[in-house]
């Protein structure tokens, strides 16, 4: 294997003696860096000074990972392309009452597949014991769909929570929803943006399917 910039994977064997060349490219500079931010990695000498193409690095107070092009540091899940992108539904023969958490740990789309059987909160949630909160940065934005059969009563969200802290979406048409579609299926979506610590926006829609 080379010993240069891209190293790439060398096979070391017993008894060979690791030179500095072999310890900086094939060690070091493959290692995915922590610093505590980015002001923290652009302040440090040695690394400017060797700088690579192919370079990772991990930024603590944005839980970031970035790699270097070359020219600049890009993190690695921008402007990415996605190629028929899958998304994970949880789908219980479970009945819409009283609270229904949707686990963005566990899935995106939560699907009760039973009539509901009575009005309920829709909660946003990371999971049981993980908050959305912790999960996201400020700016981050995420699209959870929530979908349930109605029988001949109406049922419907009656409000909405995140991590069960009430929040006031705006509403599709600008109006919410005072109740739910009879003798069809219900599907409510929701774009949740954190603003701040704890604090986020949010644009929801309730729409019949029959």
């Amino acid at each position: 294997m080379p010993l240069g910039a891209n190293a790439g994977y060398k096979l070391f064997n017993t008894g060979d003696v690791l030179t500095s060349t072999q310890v900086q490219n094939n060690l070091q500079n493959q290692t995915i860096m922590f610093f505590a931010s980015a002001a923290a990695r652009d302040a440090s000498a040695p690394l400017t000074a060797a700088l690579t193409e192919g370079m990772f690095c991990y930024l603590a107070d944005t839980n970031i990972t970035a790699y270097y092009t070359g020219s600049a540091w890009v993190p690695l899940f921008q402007n990415q392309v996605l190629v028929s992108a899958k998304e994970q539904a949880a789908i219980s023969a479970t009945a819409a009452n009283t609270t229904v958490n949707v686990d963005v740990s566990t899935a995106s789309v939560q699907i009760y597949t039973a009539n509901a059987a009575g009005n309920y909160v829709l909660n946003v949630r990371g999971s049981a014991s993980v908050t959305l909160d912790s999960l996201m940065a400020v700016n981050d934005s995420i699209t959870v769909t929530f979908e349930h059969p109605n029988g001949v009563t109406a049922y419907y969200a009656t409000s909405v929570t995140i991590d069960g802290n009430a929040v006031t979406p705006k509403w599709l048409g600008g109006t919410a929803p005072s109740s739910g579609n009879a003798s069809a299926t219900d599907v409510y979506m929701l774009q949740i943006r954190k603003t701040g610590a704890a604090t986020f926006t949010c644009i929801a829609s309730q729409s019949k399917f029959a």
